[in-house]
């Protein structure tokens, strides 16, 4: 299994770097800057937590605008998947591989980087939301199974403990579990596709996880926002 993946890292960088490369500038356009600077010509990173995300944008600047930051963050992790597989897959038609699928690698790996497009977007200094929408719109298109239970257990948490990081984290934590569960014993997937899916969307759940710690430290302290409160701390 890792000979495969080995092998096709040597031979198929360059169209894995280019879809990593596109997906990272694409992600790197941050809806809810976008959308903030329009209405209030300003900054969303100076309301609120201070997140360059929809939860954020909802709080200060309303539904509306907190929907077109939810389609854009979406929108732009599903292109980016599609751009990956379709990158690696044209750019490299007599590869073989043997049991490997090359779209699948292409997709996580360009939905990965999206998401660090999301975090740290190089049009605004770096400073970008979390990457929770844009990684499941991601994972809506790699596997719907997953991000539907991925979202149910997102949904559980907020409800019971009225925390959307908590929730957030939880659903990250999900994912390399879910994904290595439907691959191998759901569609049978051949071991070198199921690893591979696996490594990525554990680096993956890794990201959003780790742009978390405060939240986390702020769980552990009692002092996270909770929804119906005003204050976001």
């Amino acid at each position: 299994m890792v000979e495969q993946l080995l092998n096709f890292l040597y031979h198929c960088w360059p169209s894995l770097a280019l879809a990593c490369l596109l997906a990272y500038l694409l992600g790197s356009v941050n809806s809810a800057i976008i959308v903030t600077r329009i209405i209030s010509g300003r900054d969303i990173r100076d309301f609120g937590s201070g997140n360059a995300g929809a939860t954020n944008v909802l709080r200060s600047q309303g539904v509306v605008p907190a929907l077109i930051t939810t389609a854009g963050d979406v929108g732009k992790s599903i292109g980016s998947v599609y751009l990956g597989g379709w990158l690696v897959e044209a750019m490299n038609p007599g590869f073989s591989g043997g049991e490997l699928e090359l779209a699948i690698i292409g997709k996580y790996a360009a939905g990965l980087c999206c998401i660090l497009g999301h975090l740290f977007p190089i049009y605004f200094k770096f400073r970008g939301g979390k990457g929770v929408l844009a990684t499941f719109g991601m994972i809506l298109i790699l596997d719907y199974r997953i991000a539907l239970i991925c979202l149910g257990v997102f949904i559980i948490v907020v409800a019971i403990f009225r925390m959307v990081s908590l929730g957030s984290i939880c659903a990250a934590l999900a994912l390399p579990a879910l994904t290595g569960l439907f691959s191998a014993y759901v569609d049978c997937r051949p071991p070198t596709n199921t690893l591979s899916s696996v490594i990525l969307s554990t680096l993956i759940a890794a990201t959003v996880i780790l742009k978390h710690i405060p939240n986390i430290r702020r769980i552990i302290n009692g002092t996270e926002s909770k929804l119906g409160k005003k204050k976001e701390e």
